[in-house]
């Protein structure tokens, strides 16, 4: 079995190039990538001829493990017919079933079937199947039954291969007690691995942090393992909780977006599927255990070197890209500590001394208190 403490590294659209360029060790235990990302570049898009497969096979060609994310949940906003992004409507998921997705549509069985179909095509060289799924609203939403039923499809296809389920809700789920519901019914469906994403999640709000290491431990509890996705810094604490690994990015994927699907004039360039200019903001350099970034032009030796030995990133003064694989390398290595240190991890967060990290090493105290006096 896989040790704890993994670190999954989520892609930008671009990021072929990067991977192409990097040596023989991945920075990463394994890559996710968003499913429009594999779509088809639109007619009007510079790269309409270009092969849309090129992350994909990057990571082939290094012989690195990737998992999918459908990213289906937006497909159920009201809008989605009319805000979706034309690359992300061009993806085979989306072209399957006719957006607004609803919780009726995806229990039809001729319909889930196709869609399974479709979501298996894009993952046949992945060694884990991910099923589509939709945001979660409650307790009794109907979504989660229609989640359980792709999850069930996934896992009567899936073979050998682990079943990735995606857990998609709002904060406020995380403390009613929805969220924990919905997770139990996906391991009894048959995933084996949840990615929990928690929209408006609160990371400086106590109350939130609880809920949400309650509800990896619930995940871990059933059996299935449990990962922090696009969390950023916080990854890192749910690991040290019994996470079996966090995702995030080396510049975006630092948290689930606010809004479930935006506007076309209001998408930002993480969101943006069509965007090829390469613009947006800078990749900010990892301080080596600080659990926080910098600016390039704030970076330099005070802030100490990446220990890993063939890192580039100069004190965070390197090129972008060797910043980039600077990042990967420290979310890791971060990761890896927190796992060997479980609760202990407090201590280390309190050494950091940020308001961020004081609040995540009481978070650790309390939930080893609670665990204590079970």
């Amino acid at each position: 079995m896989a040790p704890l403490g993994l670190f999954y590294a989520r892609l930008e659209d671009r990021d072929w190039k990067f991977l192409r360029r990097l040596g023989a060790n991945a920075p990463f235990d394994a890559a996710i990538l968003k499913a429009p990302y594999l779509a088809p570049y639109p007619a009007d898009d510079s790269r309409h001829d270009e092969d849309p497969e090129r992350l994909t096979k990057a990571l082939l060609e290094k012989e690195w493990d990737w998992a999918l994310d459908p990213a289906t949940a937006a497909h159920g906003h009201p809008r989605a017919a009319d805000w979706t992004s034309p690359r992300a409507a061009s993806c085979a998921l989306a072209k399957t079933v006719a957006m607004p997705w609803t919780p009726e549509l995806l229990l039809d069985t001729g319909l889930a079937a196709d869609l399974i179909d479709q979501a298996d095509s894009l993952q046949l060289k992945s060694r884990a199947l991910a099923a589509p799924y939709l945001e979660i609203a409650g307790s009794e939403d109907p979504a989660t039954q229609a989640n359980c039923n792709l999850i069930s499809l996934s896992a009567e296809r899936a073979g050998e291969r682990p079943v990735i389920a995606y857990l998609q809700a709002l904060g406020g789920r995380l403390l009613d007690g929805s969220a924990e519901a919905a997770a139990e019914r996906y391991v009894h469906a048959g995933a084996n691995t949840i990615f929990v994403r928690i929209r408006r999640f609160q990371p400086l709000n106590l109350e939130h942090v609880l809920a949400y290491l309650a509800l990896i431990e619930r995940i871990s509890a059933l059996g299935a393992r449990a990962v922090a996705d696009s969390v950023g810094h916080f990854g890192v604490v749910a690991v040290a909780d019994g996470a079996f690994a966090f995702s995030a990015g080396a510049r975006f994927f630092r948290k689930v977006p606010d809004a479930l699907l935006q506007r076309p004039s209001e998408r930002s360039e993480e969101e943006d599927d069509e965007n090829d200019g390469g613009g947006g903001p800078p990749i900010l350099y990892e301080t080596p255990g600080g659990l926080s970034g910098v600016h390039r032009d704030d970076a330099g030796p005070h802030l100490g070197g990446c220990p890993v030995p063939d890192c580039l990133a100069k004190d965070g003064t390197g090129h972008p890209r060797h910043l980039r694989a600077h990042n990967f390398h420290e979310f890791r290595r971060q990761a890896r500590l927190a796992a060997a240190e479980g609760p202990q991890f407090a201590t280390t967060l309190r050494t950091i001394g940020s308001a961020e990290a004081i609040l995540w090493a009481e978070a650790l105290d309390t939930r080893a208190a609670q665990r204590r006096a079970a």
